[in-house]
């Protein structure tokens, strides 16, 4: 089984999955996607970080190793259910990509999606922090607010597409204990009606 836990950089996705996890009934392996691209790009490319990827590969050569990535994270799921923390939407030097094109998402065929979406101005200000612990930029907040939008958008092709249950989690200032028991409870119950069938 693959749940991929989607939202804007900021939005406080790993957050909510390791405060999840003592919520769990059930083993997942945590997995992000751009950890197993930046192994892949700073083998092939010599990039130094994560946000080079966006920064300095063009759209084709992130398709090229995101690729990769995705197959080898459907060869892990043949030993462990996967939680996949990833993006749907990608902001590059070229402008807004999806984080998964369709040929990829064919090969995952995930069983569920948790949107995890806050207020734009939260996030504004948790980026603000990141710039200096992490190096990101700064961003504006309609940029912010088109890019969740977007995000909330693609999420529902994979509804429609491939029937993924998607859940939307709302990740709001001080209430990560909260968002953090509804996305296990949404893995809880995905896991057992998988198990019922």
């Amino acid at each position: 089984m693959i749940v991929i836990v989607v939202g804007v950089p900021g939005v406080g996705k790993t957050s909510v999955i390791n405060e999840a996890r003592k919520y769990l009934k059930y083993e997942f392996k945590v997995v992000n996607t751009g950890d197993i691209m930046f192994e892949l790009a700073k083998e092939k490319y010599n990039i130094n970080n994560r946000d080079e990827i966006r920064k300095k590969l063009t759209f084709e050569q992130q398709k090229e190793i995101q690729k990769e990535a995705i197959k080898r994270i459907k060869e892990m799921e043949k030993e462990s259910d996967i939680i996949l923390d990833t993006h749907l939407v990608i902001e590059s030097y070229e402008g807004y990509i999806p984080g998964m094109l369709r040929e990829y998402a064919e090969i995952l065929r995930p069983d569920g999606i948790a949107v995890i979406i806050s207020d734009p101005d939260k996030i504004f200000v948790r980026r603000l922090k990141d710039i200096q612990i992490r190096g990101r930029d700064i961003e504006n907040l309609k940029r912010i607010e088109i890019q969740q939008n977007l995000t909330i958008y693609f999420t529902t092709i994979f509804m429609f597409e491939y029937g993924t249950i998607v859940e939307v989690i709302n990740n709001e200032e001080g209430l990560l204990e909260e968002a953090a028991k509804k996305f296990a409870e949404f893995l809880n119950k995905l896991k057992e009606s998988r198990l019922n069938k």
